[in-house]
């Protein structure tokens, strides 16, 4: 199974872990010291009832041992003592043990262990006598059950601290990750135009809302800094809207008053023309601030959009047929709750770019789409740049000029960005038959298209 790339899952799983690892390396050192000691013990008390029945057979002979090692066998107070005396012909004299053990050296001290039939496991010396007779002492071993006991608490203890640790560890990282979760939430909405927004910031007080309070003041600087952008042009277009409108004005009145044959007559047209293209601008401009600044005053209604597009190519066909190309439509009725006014005009303005920038026929699709209403527009031109898609909606942005024989604004593109998120929606771009500019705005009914 493949660990989730997340820092956070990574940590929950590796601290466990972790914690199991250290558990088994305490707690089997103690199991192993605790087995010696056990052992030794068991080794100790066999040496004792060695060192009592040597000193028996030294004091009383051979068959007062045989009589004491049968009293042993027939004892009831030590029911776990293992007993068993050969002669010197190996034919047993005593003992519980019916005959010598198979594998066991018939050495001198030597040390065995051994399991018996019930299982259960014997700790045991072998003494030779002076005579050449042959004594086994043993013990049952208690090492077997307490292995198994230990084992088993050990297995179960560390089931549960992995368990408890992990569930902590899991709690705390779920924390964490929602937190940061939240905060990422925030400055994606940021990123995407709320710059009025801010990351949540706890009552705790901890490096998590320390870090959100320096965010929070980066994106105070940086709306400050947006704002008195946009103010500053916004004022440089309202300040110089009006001299420029008394100009073209004057321009058109000597262009009235100068006859078509004089040579100031075409100079004039030019400079009429330029000094129009100049006022549009501005007019945009404001447009754009106000949109920006949620200060547009107008009136919302439902409305087809489909119609609105069809008003808007109406009036472009004849600029496109002067161009030698051609405006396709593929629209259905889609009912939008907007302003009429600015849905017009974004459907200007995707137009003239793609008059502007554009090479062949020019296709418009308006409908409904994944619970949506969508404008799309081609312009089958030459299109733009991967890394200048989202950058040819920012004001004033223009990619090259000599993607068509004119320069334009640097406005449109931003207006129309600007009227679909004053309406909720969003605009972006791609490079598919040419330049693909995608609209996309609420339905104010979903219809079966919708659906």
């Amino acid at each position: 199974m493949r660990i989730p790339a997340s820092p956070f899952y990574r940590f929950a799983i590796a601290l466990p872990l972790a914690v199991a690892c250290i558990v088994a390396a305490v707690f089997y050192p103690l199991l192993r010291e605790a087995e010696d000691h056990i052992r030794g013990e068991v080794r100790a008390a066999i040496e004792q009832e060695i060192l009592a029945l040597d000193a028996r057979f030294h004091d009383h002979g051979l068959e007062a041992l045989r009589l004491e090692v049968q009293a042993r066998t027939r004892s009831s107070e030590d029911e776990d003592g293992i007993y068993l005396l050969l002669g010197r012909d190996g034919k047993r004299l005593a003992g519980n043990l019916p005959d010598w053990p198979e594998g066991i050296p018939a050495g001198d001290e030597n040390w065995f262990r051994l399991r018996d039939r019930g299982g259960h496991y014997i700790e045991g010396e072998v003494f030779v006598l002076f005579g050449g007779e042959r004594l086994l002492v043993g013990r049952r071993s208690p090492l077997a059950g307490f292995r198994s006991s230990m084992i088993n608490r050990m297995w179960w203890s560390a089931a549960l601290i992995i368990l408890v640790s992990g569930l902590l560890t899991w709690v705390f990282m779920a924390h964490l990750h929602g937190r940061l979760s939240m905060m990422a939430a925030a400055a994606r909405r940021i990123q995407e135009g709320a710059l009025s927004d801010r990351l949540q910031v706890g009552v705790g007080g901890d490096e998590l809302d320390a870090l959100a309070m320096r965010f929070n003041e980066a994106f105070d600087e940086i709306a400050r800094r947006i704002e008195a952008t946009q103010h500053l042009s916004s004022a440089l277009a309202h300040d110089m809207r009006r001299p420029l409108t008394a100009l073209h004005n004057a321009l058109e009145e000597a262009l009235a008053d100068t006859p078509p044959s004089h040579p100031l007559h075409r100079r004039l047209e030019a400079l009429a023309t330029q000094t129009g293209e100049q006022l549009h601008t501005f007019a945009a401009l404001l447009r754009l601030a106000r949109l920006e600044a949620g200060a547009w005053q107008g009136a919302r209604m439902e409305c087809d959009l489909a119609e609105i597009a069809a008003d808007a190519v109406e009036l472009y066909a004849p600029l496109a047929e002067r161009q030698g190309r051609a405006v396709h439509v593929d629209s259905s009725a889609t009912m939008v709750t907007a302003d009429p006014t600015l849905l017009f005009q974004l459907l200007q303005n995707l137009l003239e770019n793609a008059l502007a920038h554009g090479r062949g026929d020019i296709e418009l699709k308006v409908g409904a789409r994944q619970g949506e209403a969508c404008v799309d527009i081609h312009d089958h031109g030459p299109g733009v740049p991967e890394a200048a898609l989202e950058r040819i909606f920012e004001r004033f942005y223009q990619v090259d000029a000599s993607r068509s024989g004119e320069s334009g604004s640097g406005i449109g593109l931003a207006l129309v960005k600007g009227i679909a998120e004053a309406h909720g929606g969003r605009a972006r771009a791609s490079n598919r038959a040419g330049l693909a500019v995608e609209v996309r705005l609420p339905l104010s009914v979903p219809g079966p298209a919708a659906a």
